[in-house]
């Protein structure tokens, strides 16, 4: 995302974009820019949840693939069995595809609710290209590969 950064701390999002002041979204959809807190209607709010959610979900997934993938390496490095080890790193290569376009899935996701909020919200759009089209197709294609 050359455009900007999401990072997730908690149950907050932060969103930074050169010549914006920082923002942040909670879990409830509250959304502060430059520390002050933006008044949005329910609908945008839901919308702003659904962005933290979507980041949230992704953290975990990439998480949790990365514990399964190194408990597999484990006991793979343990087993003495013939070819245990390629079966392992096939069925690795397999869950890091899945987890990839989860990862899309997720990216897609925030872009939909990013370009929403920035036709309702005004002062979401300086961050309304923080994930761009071509950072979800870049994501779908590398993806693929």
């Amino acid at each position: 995302m050359a455009n900007g950064a999401i990072t997730l701390d908690g149950n907050q999002v932060t969103l930074r974009v050169i010549g914006a002041s920082k923002a942040t979204i909670d879990a409830d959809g509250a959304f502060t820019v430059d520390g002050k807190p933006v008044v949005t209607t329910p609908a945008e709010r839901s919308l702003l949840a659904q962005c933290v959610r979507s980041v949230h979900e992704t953290g975990l997934a990439m998480g949790k693939a990365g514990v399964r993938m190194a408990a597999k390496a484990v006991v793979a490095s343990t087993s003495s069995a013939p070819g245990n080890a390629d079966d392992t790193a096939e069925a690795g290569a397999g869950q890091m595809q899945q987890l990839s376009l989860d990862i899309c899935k997720a990216q897609a996701s925030i872009k939909t609710a990013q370009d929403q909020l920035a036709t309702q919200l005004a002062s979401f759009k300086p961050y309304a290209s923080i994930v761009s089209s071509s950072d979800v197709a870049d994501c779908e294609s590398d993806a693929k590969d």
